[in-house]
């Protein structure tokens, strides 16, 4: 019995073709120019904050290419919850997806060739990496052994850094405080909408709006590379 289920583990730990395809890259050249580049820029909806202990609800995505938005690659799927795991009523008021939605969603196993065709030779756009970075890589882990490869974006220290930059040039004062990281407070002070909160595609839009305008704000003179790009906002 013991051996049964060491060799379940094993099992469940194996990395399936897609994830080691995705894993061998490439990926953009860094000495490229940032709009060069293709980019995926993505947002879950999870049951808590702590990837520990809760799990991934919803993912959503969408594409930049040439440095635009390309509305024709949004992807969005519901995750099902691991077998006994009860979604929180907390949880639920946050993101409104109920237990009914995501008990008739697809399994991460069923999700997983779409997501990797997504992710696969692009960048990797995100806000708070904490979160996204944190719930992809203990789902991967735990499911396949894997992890996400490749560089990846955080625009919450893109935030930080513009700020920097810009007490650095004068444009602000050096008391001023930080910016708040929150995603509607970042974008709305750059003057960009704001979509409809708490659901991963609208997230996810919102953040591919606020990566672009950071980027260009980084490239005043037009010769920013993905390496520069990355040394700013790089996790």
């Amino acid at each position: 019995m013991v051996f049964l289920r060491n060799w379940d583990l094993f099992r469940k730990r194996e990395r399936p073709a897609v994830l080691q395809a995705y894993e061998a890259g490439p990926w953009p050249d860094p000495r490229s120019h940032w709009r060069d580049a293709s980019y995926v820029v993505l947002d879950v909806e999870t049951s808590g904050l702590d990837p520990r202990r809760d799990v991934l609800l919803a993912i959503g995505l969408v594409g930049i290419e040439g440095g635009r938005i390309r509305l024709d690659t949004c992807w969005r799927t519901l995750v099902r919850p691991p077998e006994g795991f009860l979604v929180d009523a907390s949880s639920i008021r946050i993101h409104n997806l109920t237990r009914a939605e995501v008990a008739e969603a697809p399994t991460f196993d069923a999700v997983l060739p779409s997501l990797i065709d997504h992710l696969a030779r692009r960048i990797l756009v995100v806000h708070v990496s904490q979160v996204d970075v944190g719930f992809l890589n203990r789902a991967l882990r735990t499911n396949y052994g894997g992890r996400l490869a490749g560089p990846i974006i955080d625009t919450a220290r893109l935030a930080m850094r513009l700020h920097d930059r810009a007490q650095i040039l004068g444009e602000i004062a050096h008391e001023q405080p930080a910016p708040a990281i929150q995603l509607r407070a970042l974008a709305t002070s750059m003057g960009l909408p704001v979509f409809g909160e708490h659901d991963a595609l609208n997230d996810a839009l919102t953040t591919a709006q606020l990566f672009l305008a950071q980027a260009a704000r980084l490239d005043p003179k037009g010769n920013l590379s993905i390496k520069s790009l990355l040394r700013s906002g790089g996790v």
